[in-house]
């Protein structure tokens, strides 16, 4: 390489290594943000006891290292040839199974027994579920556990092999076994996709989703208003789909592993279904209802499902947050049991890999509530 040569080259590699510094302080490129659980360290106040002790300088480091030029893009870059080079996944909690089915692990963990919580424990949270939907009935209201799908007992033919093991008895099983004994309100949602997987139309389960495919949704949707306006006795607003286009522009949460994975290119897709949903709730005199799930419940909340088919539909997410009023509130401001009493349908949803957690606190709190008030009631003579 002659001198001048030589010289184009460095100044090249000069700018190479200043454009990050350009980008960072100018912006004048468009960055992808990265999607999921992703936060950038703030910059510190200063104070002299911070800088003498060096954690000042550290957190410092930490805040310009995540706003470094071109960031998102290496990111994705180095995700992109770690799946693509060695099929893993830079996500926390992500395998990646045969023919690029995407798990979360503790959806394998919990469709193969590895999270079984133990008999004692369901069988106490069951029969204080009774009691509450006892107590719910006597009040004229009604009270339906729902299981959501769950990715692991539907593909289990995809696990990567190193992660097959023997199945043992689940939480999901354990708690079907106690609600049959007990007479528990439940639809096993995990189930009827099972038994629909080789006969249905359309794709239930996404390759690249933790959760049920928008058309899943959208039968879930149907089957459980039908459902309700059967137990309850009430008339409930039509709800009405159709029109299915197919696409590989994903929609919904159909995608999710996959966009939260941050990688350069997509992944070869299959083609998913999007039918049109439409709700007739003219003229209903609705009735109210709260929801204790899951992430699962998230899909049937944005399509409506709790603000047009009820009235003041609540989401109580994770039983911590409340969503569907005018803002979002955390569950210990409010007199959780007083609401409770308010309401007309309470419906509590989850999926075998968060069924170890189920109900989420619930429990806990309002069975000693509705013993204590059944307790402080007089005797009729």
């Amino acid at each position: 390489m002659n001198e001048k040569k030589l010289h184009i080259a460095s100044w090249v590699l000069v700018g190479l290594l200043l454009l990050p510094m350009l980008q960072q302080v100018t912006g004048i490129f468009h960055e992808r943000k990265l999607k999921g659980a992703v936060t950038e360290a703030e910059y510190p106040t200063w104070s002299c006891e911070d800088y003498f002790s060096g954690s000042f300088q550290d957190e410092v480091g930490e805040a310009l290292n995540d706003r470094t030029g071109f960031r998102p893009f290496f990111i994705r870059l180095n995700n992109q040839l770690t799946f693509s080079l060695f099929g893993k996944a830079k996500a926390s909690g992500v395998i990646i199974g045969k023919d690029n089915y995407m798990y979360e692990m503790n959806y394998i963990l919990a469709s193969q027994g590895q999270d079984y919580i133990g008999d004692s424990i369901i069988q106490v949270r069951a029969e204080r579920l009774k009691t509450i939907q006892d107590y719910l009935d006597s009040l004229d209201k009604h009270m339906v556990v729902t299981f959501a799908a769950g990715k692991g007992s539907f593909y289990p033919e995809y696990f990567p092999d190193r992660l097959k093991v023997t199945k043992t008895k689940t939480n999901l099983e354990a708690y079907k076994a106690q609600f049959d004994s007990l007479g528990l309100n439940y639809i096993d949602f995990n189930d009827w996709f099972l038994q629909i997987k080789d006969t249905s139309q359309y794709i239930l389960y996404p390759r690249t989703g933790v959760h049920w495919s928008f058309y899943g949704m959208v039968l879930v949707v149907d089957s459980l208003s039908n459902y309700l306006q059967k137990a309850t006795g009430q008339p409930f607003p039509e709800f009405e789909y159709g029109d299915i286009k197919l696409s590989r522009r994903y929609k919904s949460t159909d995608a999710d592993i996959e966009e939260g994975m941050n990688m350069l290119f997509r992944v070869n897709r299959d083609k998913m279904a999007y039918p049109k949903v439409a709700y007739h709730d003219e003229g209903y005199d609705k009735i109210k209802s709260v929801v204790i799930a899951d992430s699962f419940y998230w899909g049937l909340h944005n399509l409506g499902f709790s603000r047009r088919m009820f009235d003041n539909g609540e989401f109580w997410y994770y039983y911590n947050r409340i969503y569907g009023t005018e803002e979002v509130i955390k569950i210990d401001t409010i007199d959780a049991f007083a609401r409770l009493k308010e309401t007309d349908v309470l419906i509590l949803m989850a999926t075998e890999a968060t069924l170890k957690r189920f109900p989420f606190g619930f429990v806990e709190e309002i069975y000693p509530k509705i013993k204590a008030d059944a307790i402080s009631e007089p005797v009729s003579p």
